[in-house]
């Protein structure tokens, strides 16, 4: 005898977050809003009254390249927290006498973003090191300001 009952328990599950999204796609942000550029470049020009009852353009709709002037595209980039946060993280060892900076949630080329650290920040080789299995860059001393102006800068 089958049971006519709903089954409140399967129940739908909700989105997933952006950052899930971007993460899974391999998408970077400057990628998606070239391609809302593109979304809206295109929505306006298929809105514009069709060219066979008007004259002609004579000039060809803007690209993404000539309107934006986005910086050249890295290969590493960060993920950012559930909170929106960069994932730049202080740390205090041996008794608080050695401080650290630790950089996490690294995509792509962590050797590249070392190297670029290293020079945007001026220190010397080892106080920038790199833990590979982690993904992590760790920088001695106190550089979260330093390091969150110089991913500010990337984005701009």
């Amino acid at each position: 005898m089958a049971s006519t009952l709903p089954l409140p328990f399967l129940r739908p599950m909700s989105l997933p977050r952006p950052s899930t999204v971007h993460k899974y796609l391999n998408l970077s942000r400057p990628l998606l809003s070239q391609t809302t550029t593109i979304r809206k470049a295109s929505i306006t020009t298929s809105s514009s009254p069709s060219p066979s009852s008007s004259t002609p353009l004579s000039t060809p709709p803007p690209t993404t390249a000539t309107t934006t002037s986005s910086p050249p595209l890295k290969p590493y980039r960060l993920i950012r927290t559930p909170s929106n946060k960069l994932p730049i993280y202080l740390l205090w060892k041996r008794g608080g006498n050695k401080k650290l900076t630790r950089v996490r949630k690294i995509e792509g080329d962590v050797n590249l973003l070392k190297s670029d650290l290293q020079a945007a920040l001026g220190v010397k080789e080892g106080d920038v090191t790199v833990n590979q299995l982690a993904r992590q860059v760790i920088v001695k001393g106190h550089m979260k300001p330093q390091i969150e102006q110089f991913f500010k800068d990337l984005q701009q």
